[in-house]
């Protein structure tokens, strides 16, 4: 939306703003990279580094290779965005993220060479007609090639997993565009820049607190989230300790990794819990849930419920091209606050004592306490 102003109102707003968005760019950007180094989440360096590099060369490059760089940037940075997001997380200097830095290395010195060595061939390409109507700055190659991955984002956002990457990653992208495609615009394309980064930091931030505070396996809120939510209870609440019954044993028995496929069937049986309850997972194969402002009554009966739901629903174990159907079952224990309890943690202790008798009283039951 600001971008949005700028680009139309530009000759309302104090020019010692537009004078200052280089430097909150760059600011902003370094910010970016060094939050993205501390976090190992080096994607965004390489998202941000191409910006950067982009700007220095509209500002230092002669007006010929300024514009051959506009040109080559118009299509390679969609598709180098792309790539970024499809790419997974990997340490900086693993192989994987070795790949990475050598790829990042090839794309500017590829672009450097076709700045200083213009190929004729290669203009002609770029200067195919392929829409009617006219997109200049834009050659009509890289508005293809722009919706061609939008397209694709589109797909990801529908049918993958990170929304919030896609999603911004689909902001970005139509930004940087928009970015290009005002050129003739006094400031527009270091604002579009400078929005793209500000997204990058946003981003970043949140990843950050999903990384903090939601476990990685099973994306429940994690034991951090949970000391976070008690500290913010009323006066009455009920809390459910649960535990996968005879989990070590399973683990055992199928290996770890279609044990991890369990906790997560559990999550996500757990995550749709109603009654205005919310799951955590505490630890291991431990899992918590907390029902602010309700009594334990009508929080046993929702809990009862995720009970019979995780036990009759059957679990296919896939192993040598055989597939085999198993039931899990879960215990919990749950309990109101009373006025003798110091805090939360004493809830949770009574919990835990009411998950202990579950376990006693032959699992696959919930205790009320």
């Amino acid at each position: 939306m600001i971008f949005g102003l700028v680009v139309f109102y530009e000759s309302e707003i104090p020019k010692i703003l537009f004078n200052l968005i280089p430097y909150i760019f760059y600011t902003v950007s370094l910010i970016v990279i060094w939050v993205s180094w501390h976090f190992n989440r080096n994607r965004f360096i390489f998202i941000v580094l191409p910006l950067l590099f982009i700007q220095l060369g509209f500002w230092y490059l002669s007006p010929l290779k300024a514009s051959l760089l506009f040109k080559y940037v118009s299509i390679l940075y969609p598709l180098h965005l792309l790539l970024f997001l499809l790419f997974k997380e990997r340490g900086l200097f693993s192989f994987w993220g070795i790949l990475k830095i050598v790829f990042f290395v090839f794309e500017l010195a590829l672009v450097a060479y076709l700045i200083y060595n213009p190929q004729q061939i290669i203009q002609d390409y770029m200067s195919v007609k392929i829409f009617a109507m006219d997109t200049y700055p834009l050659k009509d190659l890289s508005i293809a090639v722009s919706v061609f991955v939008l397209f694709v984002i589109i797909g990801l956002i529908l049918f993958g997993n990170y929304l919030i990457y896609s999603g911004s990653f689909f902001v970005m992208l139509l930004t940087f565009e928009t970015g290009l495609y005002f050129l003739k615009t006094p400031h527009a394309t270091q604002m579009a820049f400078l929005s793209v980064s500000i997204i990058i930091f946003i981003l970043l931030i949140r990843e950050s607190y999903r990384l903090a505070f939601y476990d990685e396996l099973t994306s429940l809120p994690g034991r951090r989230a949970l000391i976070e939510d008690m500290a913010k209870l009323g006066r009455k609440y009920t809390l459910a300790m649960c535990d996968i019954d005879h989990f070590k044993k399973f683990n055992d028995t199928y290996g770890h990794d279609t044990g991890d496929e369990v906790l997560k069937m559990v999550a996500t049986k757990l995550s749709e819990v109603s009654g205005g309850g919310k799951a955590y997972r505490y630890g291991g194969e431990e899992f918590t849930i907390l029902f602010p402002s309700k009594d334990v009554d009508d929080s046993f009966m929702n809990v009862d419920l995720l009970r019979q739901n995780i036990s009759t629903t059957p679990f296919v174990v896939r192993n040598n091209k055989t597939s085999k159907k198993i039931f899990v079952n879960i215990s919990a224990g749950i309990v109101q606050n009373t006025s003798k309890d110091k805090d939360p943690f004493a809830v949770m202790k009574r919990a835990d004592n009411a998950l202990y008798k579950a376990k006693k009283a032959g699992r696959n039951i919930v205790i009320k306490a």
